[in-house]
C-alpha cells in the first residue's frame, strides 16, 4: 500500500500543483489571500510547516479543492455492477465494468452552480456539507477511496505554501493552457512561469 501511494501519487501529486498554480496565475486575487494566509499563518521561512500551522492555511485548502474539482488529476474512474441494472434505456448485465467521468461529473451544472467558475468558497465548512454524496470524488469514493487522498493534501499545501513564502509567480502561458487526458489530466504545453524571490 505505501508503495501504490508512492509511485501513484507522483504524477498526480505534480498535475494538481500545476493546475494550482495556473488557477492562482489566472486569478491574482486568490494568490494574493493565499500569500497573505501563508504569512500570517507560518512561522518561519527557515523551517518547514509543523502540521498544526499546515491545518490552519483554510483558504488554501478550499483553492487545493477547487483545483481537484475543475482539473481532477485522475480524471475517469471505474465500478462493477454488482446487479443488472437499465440506465437511461441502456441494460448493463451484472459484474460490467462501467467507466464515469470524475472531470464531467465535478462540472455538472445539476450539482454545481457555474461549476466551470473557479470559486475557492464552495468548499467553506458551511457550503461542503451542503453538496451531495458522490458528486465530489477526486479520490474516488466509498470504502475503496485512494488511500493516498490525507497524504496528497497535506503535500500539497505544504508545498505550495512554503513556495509562496519564499517566492512571487507570474503566468506567462495562461490563455495556451488546455487541459490533456492522458494517465493523468495535465496542463498542456506546461504551466510557464516567471519566479522571483522575495525579499
Amino acid at each position: 500500500q505505501l508503495l501504490t501511494m508512492l509511485i501513484a501519487g507522483h504524477d498526480t501529486s505534480t498535475a494538481l500543483l500545476s493546475w494550482v498554480f495556473y488557477l492562482l496565475g489566472t486569478h491574482p486575487d486568490a494568490m494574493a489571500q493565499v500569500r497573505a494566509e501563508v504569512d500570517s499563518v507560518l512561522s518561519s521561512r527557515d523551517e518547514p510547516p509543523s502540521l498544526d500551522e499546515i491545518t490552519h492555511l483554510a483558504f488554501t485548502d478550499q483553492v487545493i479543492k477547487e483545483a481537484l474539482r475543475l482539473y481532477p488529476p485522475i480524471h475517469v474512474g471505474n465500478r462493477r455492477a454488482d446487479t443488472d441494472v437499465t440506465v437511461q434505456g441502456y441494460h448493463v448485465p451484472e459484474g460490467t465494468r462501467v467507466m464515469y467521468s470524475i472531470y464531467l461529473s465535478h462540472r455538472d451544472k445539476n450539482h454545481w452552480d457555474n461549476p466551470t467558475e473557479f470559486c475557492p468558497a464552495r468548499f467553506d465548512r458551511s457550503s461542503e456539507d451542503k453538496q451531495p454524496p458522490f458528486t465530489y470524488v477526486p479520490f474516488g469514493g466509498g470504502p475503496r477511496n485512494c488511500i493516498g487522498a490525507a497524504f496528497a493534501q497535506v503535500e500539497a499545501k505544504v508545498v505550495i505554501s512554503r513556495l509562496l513564502q519564499n517566492f512571487d509567480f507570474e503566468l506567462l502561458n495562461g490563455d495556451e493552457i488546455k487541459p490533456h487526458m492522458g494517465a493523468t489530466l495535465e496542463p498542456r504545453p506546461g504551466v510557464i512561469m516567471r519566479v522571483r524571490r522575495r525579499d
